[in-house]
């Protein structure tokens, strides 16, 4: 039985706080699997080639978001083309966006001992089938551009916790209503010109650009209630308004409102072509990256993320699913 390979970033948030997680993890897994601490990219690629060659029938990642979309490149490159093995996120870091966008708000422990208890009992486990984005380069669950990366920084210069974020945005949003400069700041202009999908150019003058394949920003922000619908189609949010405009819009936010909001234009595509007219940072599901002026942006390879105990509700009714397993006809008490 090939088993579960798990991959932990030692440098993640929980990693950090808790040095005994990775232990836990393998008391966990056994000799069902084998759990690999990594500190470096190549680390990670190293790990990965094992676990290919192993042929583990699912790959575990602990980390942060950052984390996940990093391993994923090093997936994608190291499978080159092959089926990867379905994938499981063990929320690790500060935020966890994309397992919560999942349904998957326990922690690593928990997540991992009700995922092995399936696979040990042969149980077949549900997976949601998502695409990733592909920008530039790069693969990634979410995109930002404009406001996103310009809080990040002041973000990550402070308290880099939720209760920190939550605080820094509540001061945001306060300043926005009050028509303050730290606002308007972060609200700078991005000019330019984007294509969506088949259309023409069409010049630009916007505040942030998102684009996602999982539903939900950090603090549970459902920014993006559309992005699991439909394959090789992902969610994107423009930013035109003004703070006063998207401070009142905060609330039907949050609750993954599909209502029309004053200062925001929502749509789906498939590919995004932007040029912008000077270079700007820009984020990849939590990480900052040097600034540029092309994107491009695209619809990625589908990916199989392991859910266990996933439960469907009413907004889950166009999400695409499967179940893997079971793997062998042994059954372990």
């Amino acid at each position: 039985m090939p088993g579960i390979g798990v991959i932990t970033n030692q440098r993640a948030r929980m990693h950090k706080l808790y040095p005994r997680l990775k232990n836990r993890l393998s008391f966990i897994v056994g000799r069902g699997g084998d759990v690999a601490a990594t500190r470096s990219l190549d680390d990670a690629e190293r790990a990965m080639q094992e676990f290919r060659d192993a042929e583990v029938d699912i790959l575990a990642i602990s980390g942060g978001d950052g984390t996940a979309h990093r391993t994923i490149e090093i997936m994608l490159k190291v499978y080159a083309g092959a089926a990867p093995p379905p994938i499981l996120l063990l929320p690790s870091g500060t935020q966890n966006m994309v397992p919560a966008s999942f349904g998957i708000r326990r922690g690593s422990t928990a997540t991992l001992l009700a995922t092995i208890a399936r696979y040990r009992h042969n149980v077949p486990i549900p997976v949601i089938r998502r695409n990733v984005l592909k920008v530039n380069e790069h693969f990634s669950f979410m995109f930002s551009l404009g406001v996103a990366p310009r809080f990040l920084e002041k973000y990550y210069a402070g308290r880099t916790t939720p209760a920190g974020a939550a605080q820094l945005l509540a001061s945001y949003a306060l300043d926005g209503i009050r028509h303050g400069q730290r606002s308007a700041a972060l609200f700078a202009r991005s000019e330019g010109e984007m294509r969506v999908d088949s259309g023409r150019a069409q010049p630009i003058n916007i505040a942030a650009l998102f684009c996602s394949f999982v539903e939900e920003l950090a603090l549970r922000f459902r920014l993006f209630p559309r992005a699991g619908w439909d394959v090789n189609v992902f969610e994107s949010v423009l930013v035109h308004g003004t703070p006063l405009q998207v401070a009142r819009a905060l609330p039907w936010l949050w609750a993954g409102s599909r209502r029309p909001l004053s200062g925001i234009q929502r749509f789906l595509a498939s590919e995004i072509d932007l040029v912008l007219e000077n270079p700007e940072v820009y984020t990849l599901d939590g990480e900052v990256y040097p600034a540029t002026r092309h994107f491009s942006i695209s619809a990625g390879p589908e990916l199989r993320f392991v859910v266990p105990g996933f439960r469907f509700r009413r907004i889950d009714r166009r999400l695409r699913t499967d179940r893997i397993g079971p793997w062998e006809m042994r059954y372990l008490v």
